[in-house]
């Protein structure tokens, strides 16, 4: 074991100097290191460090933000591509919320926010679909729809470092036409000293604090062992991490289903049940949902993770073992209040230009519905690297990773609606929720015998149906690699190569859902919504002053409310009601594998050019694609819907399993140079071929058939849920960056990029035979696929970032791109019109135009605070085969000060959103409001102890 005395700066000096050694053996353990920055030993560094000490001309950098930029800007500048990077001075150096919110304070990454925090991430504002991410320098699994890492599962804690790479090599995995970002955990030996840590967080959530019986403290504990031994003939390493968190993701919502029609019609003048679009609407053309909903909510997050890594170094010999672990159990009860009949009767008050109905009045049944959702997801992470040395040139390393994610979801869902419908009045001007105004209450009131009332029980006596669906997701991942590398003499300092194998498998097992309605093994009905059981069920509104956060006149909104679990056993009078009965195959079921091979080969360059030390590489990357999808076929029975005119679709009959196969050939060449034009000024340019893979749901065979209320046909309900020919999106890409390192906290650099699309895509329609009745109906089905369409992105970043000799600081970033992509809305309204030829398309998912990143921070001494705002501008936001949805603008504030009590502890304190930011989503049209989110502020007081 290692045990020194040592002083408090060569401590914190040395911590730096072999995390970030740690991080870059990983991230560059086959990368040439540039002309002027020679690689070496973590132990050696340390030697370095310990005579730069004794120099009194040295400049010692304390205070942990400094140096968490200065390990940021050396990996930086040790990268041999363009890229940035946030590297911690020590394990637990990056306390966030979530991993997420560490990343985004690396320059050009942008996040995507939900409950509160961030999720999916992006690169240069360019959507998480143009970017790759990867754990340890592997893909990661995901319970999501998309390829997108949850990075919650990994505590920010836990994890030494990230590197964004934004330019590509004929090394890296290929599926990242924007950037790959690559976190990285600890490689105990390479990190050098012995650490146990212990963190504390206690929480605080003022939307919490407004939720009835709910908690608004929450707590996460946190602790980490690291230390290494001298076996003699080598040196062993251990790091252990794990971490409990106990929280809450209290969210007041406004929503819309995901179906649109468009319309012309006005009920005042054309008459008829629901809107319709025709030649002779009198109308302009708008687009309507099927149902508006109001929404309060409880909820519970409890997440545990895991993560250890064994390393064994010995001269020419590196072995690294890791794993992570995390188990995710969130629940949530959900009140919704629905206008159910979102179409019928529709007279606008105003259309926007775009098609938006901003204001309307229309004819409903009200419906309430108590809603339970219990989710689990489980990852598992395991990797082995081994490096050698043959003689003096050749290194060779093999890998084997495994990644598996599952994750299960069971829902409870009961519906009662009024029996008669009322007049409203639904008006989204001006407002974050939109108001909602009731017109003519009088059948309602009429049938009961009193005032119209939304907390009324009575007035809920039409349509019970009580309904439990499930969804089970299985994504797992399991790769090999070999790679070579050989040291030569002269310009060309070495030559790697090496292949690749990947199979991944993701299944989501999509059609567990069974009904009181159905027509076949309906959920039996013991008691009705007015026995004894059920008006036991009862309960307050959850949410005291709901809407308190938005800008809106709906605030304080309450109406009738069950606890949905209670609710479900009373009418059921069994917890297990509505369980599958036997096969739970379906036509909505997903079943993806997709099966990569891959090779390279990479020359890297040391030398001179026009008399400035120079470095980089070309190579080229091939790799063969194999998809398979699996779709399911099953007859379709209809049955009378709630309405006169309407139906029920059921999936009946034996399954049938349908196999449908794609494959393809993608060459990927690259080239990067660096030039020092001097000491302190990097120029660097590269050109590279990438590609971006489609989300494996999108390569979907399965058929998404609508529960929603409204069909009047087959042909309204069914849909396709992804397209197995789909490939990834190509494109060639040229950037530059200029970097001046100032000093050891100082930097400014710009980058500019062009990327030439060669693919794009388009909706394309077809008809699929479907047996409904036990007849063959045709019925038209929009699939996204690929076109010859081609477009461009260029963009610039610039960022800089100073400490001043008083401690004041600042890191500023502004990232602007600028896109002629266009993706087409997938979706077919009611009367088999693509909503594509009404609706200005979309661009590419998740871009921004504009994104910027801004920190002051000050420390001094033990004390330091910090102060970042993040802003991107709307991007478009899909979700599966649904309407194109955006969204809005988005702006946080958070603040961050930590104290350090003695050489050990420190006090830590943070606030999530200040500014209590809403998520605004818009749909199908980028002024049509679809949802609104509100989370509010979030309050944490820590300790931390490091030993």
């Amino acid at each position: 074991m290692r045990h020194q005395m040592e002083s408090v700066d060569s401590r914190r000096l040395r911590a730096g100097q072999s995390l970030k050694a740690a991080l870059l053996v990983s991230a560059l353990a086959f990368a040439p290191a540039h002309a002027m920055a020679q690689e070496t030993d973590p132990d050696e560094d340390a030697d370095v460090v310990e005579e730069a000490l004794q120099d009194p001309n040295t400049i010692v950098v304390v205070g942990d933000i400094a140096r968490t930029i200065e390990n940021s800007l050396e990996t930086k500048r040790d990268l041999s591509v363009i890229g940035d990077a946030i590297v911690g001075e020590d394990v637990g150096d990056l306390p966030d919320l979530s991993v997420a919110e560490t990343l985004e304070r690396i320059v050009g990454v942008t996040s995507d926010r939900f409950k509160g925090g961030a999720s999916e991430l992006s690169v240069r504002g360019l959507g998480a679909f143009l970017g790759s991410s990867v754990l340890n320098g592997r893909e990661v699994t995901s319970g999501s729809d998309g390829r997108d890492v949850n990075y919650g599962q990994f505590p920010s804690e836990l994890i030494s470092g990230a590197i964004v790479y934004k330019s590509q090599q004929a090394q890296f995995i290929e599926g990242g036409v924007s950037g790959i970002i690559e976190l990285q955990t600890l490689r105990p030996v390479d990190y050098g000293k012995s650490r146990v840590q212990i963190q504390g967080l206690a929480g605080y959530s003022d939307y919490e604090d407004r939720v009835v019986d709910g908690d608004p403290y929450s707590f996460r504990v946190t602790g980490s062992f690291v230390d290494q031994w001298d076996m003699g003939d080598g040196e062993l390493g251990i790091a252990l991490g794990g971490q409990i968190r106990r929280d809450t993701a209290p969210e007041d919502v406004f929503t819309s289903s995901s179906t649109y029609s468009v319309c012309n019609t006005d009920y005042a003048q054309d008459g008829g049940s629901n809107c319709d679009f025709t030649a002779s609407g009198s109308a302009d053309q708008y687009f309507v949902s099927n149902q508006y909903i109001y929404r309060a909510l409880e909820t519970q997050s409890d997440r545990d993770a895991l993560m250890g890594a064994v390393q064994w170094k010995s001269p020419g010999l590196d072995i690294n073992i890791d794993a992570q672990y995390s188990y995710r159990d969130d629940s949530e009860d959900r009140q919704n209040l629905i206008i159910s009949d979102g179409r019928r009767r529709i007279s606008p008050i105003e259309v926007s230009d775009r098609g938006a109905l901003l204001a309307y009045t229309g004819n409903s049944r009200i419906e309430i519905n108590p809603f339970r959702q219990e989710q689990s997801e489980e990852y598992l992470g395991l990797g082995a690297n081994v490096e050698f040395e043959v003689g003096d040139r050749l290194t060779l390393a093999a890998d084997a990773g495994y990644s598996q994610t599952q994750r299960r979801r069971d829902e409870l869902d009961m519906r009662i609606r009024t029996q008669d419908r009322v007049d409203y009045r639904l008006d989204f001007r001006d407002v974050e929720v939109p108001a909602l105004t009731f017109l003519d209450t009088t059948a309602v009131e009429n049938r009961i015998g009193a005032p119209f009332d939304l907390n009324n029980y009575d007035q809920y006596t039409n349509a019970l149906r009580v309904r439990r669906r499930q969804e089970n997701v299985d994504d797992d991942i399991l790769s090999f690699r070999l790679d070579g590398k050989y040291e030569l003499d002269g310009a060309l300092s070495s030559i790697q190569a090496g292949v690749r194998y990947a199979d991944r498998h993701r299944v989501r097992d999509d059609g567990i859902d069974r009904s009181s309605d159905d027509s076949t093994n309906p959920i039996a009905l013991v008691n009705g919504i007015f026995s004894d059981e059920a008006i036991a069920a009862r309960q307050p509104f959850p949410v005291e002053d709901l809407y308190a956060g938005a800008d809106t006149p709906m605030r304080g909104l309450t109406f009738a409310s069950w606890d949905p679990r209670q609710l479900f056993l009373a009418l059921t009078g069994d917890p297990d009601a509505g369980l599958p009965l036997g096969s739970t195959l379906s036509p909505d079921d997903t079943d993806v594998t997709e099966e990569t091979w891959a090779g390279y080969i990479q020359a890297n360059l040391q030398t001179e050019l026009f008399g400035l030390p120079a470095f980089g590489d070309i190579g080229a990357r091939v790799i063969k694609t194999n998809i398979t999808s699996l779709g399911i076929s099953r007859d379709l029975e209809t049955s009378p819907g709630d309405d006169p005119g309407e139906i029920d679709i059921t999936p009946v009959g034996p399954a049938t399993v349908n196999t449908e196969t794609n494959d393809f050939w993608n060459v990927l060449p690259s080239a990067n140079l660096g030039l020092e034009l001097n000491p302190d000024l990097l120029l660097r340019l590269a050109v590279y071929k990438a590609i971006a893979r489609p989300d494996p749901e999108a390569m979907s065979a399965a058929l998404s058939i609508s529960d929603e209320s409204g069909a009047q046909d087959v042909g309204q309900a069914i849909s396709a849920a992804g397209s197995p020919y789909l490939e990834p999106l190509k494109s060639w890409n040229g950037d530059i960056s200029l970097e001046w390192y100032a000093a050891d906290t100082t930097a400014i650099s710009l980058a500019a990029y062009y990327k030439s699309l060669q693919t794009g895509f388009d909706t394309d329609v077809s008809t699929i035979s479907v047996v409904v009745d036990g007849t063959p109906t045709d019925v038209q089905i929009a699939r996204t696929v690929n076109s010859d369409d081609k477009s461009r992105i260029f963009g610039f970043e610039l960022t800089a970032q100073h400490k001043f000799d008083f401690g004041l600081g600042f890191q500023a970033s502004y990232n602007f791109a600028d896109s002629n992509f266009e993706f087409p809305d997938p979706t077919i309204g009611r009367n088999g019109e693509t909503l594509a030829v009404f609706i200005e398309n979309a661009n590419l998912p998740g871009y921004s135009k504009h994104s910027l990143n801004a920190t002051m921070f000050y420390e001094t001494g033990p004390f330091n605070a910090r102060l970042a705002y993040k802003w991107r501008s709307r991007y478009f936001k899909p979700y599966r085969s649904t309407s194109n949805r955006f969204a809005a603008e988005q702006g946080f504030l958070d603040f961050s000060t930590s104290y350090d009590l003695t050489r050990n502890v420190e006090v830590r304190f943070q606030v999530l959103n200040i500014l209590d930011e809403p998520n605004l989503l818009y749909r199908p049209t980028r002024d049509s409001l679809a949802q609104s989110d509100f989370s509010g502020r979030r309050y944490f007081l820590g300790l931390r102890g490091r030993f």
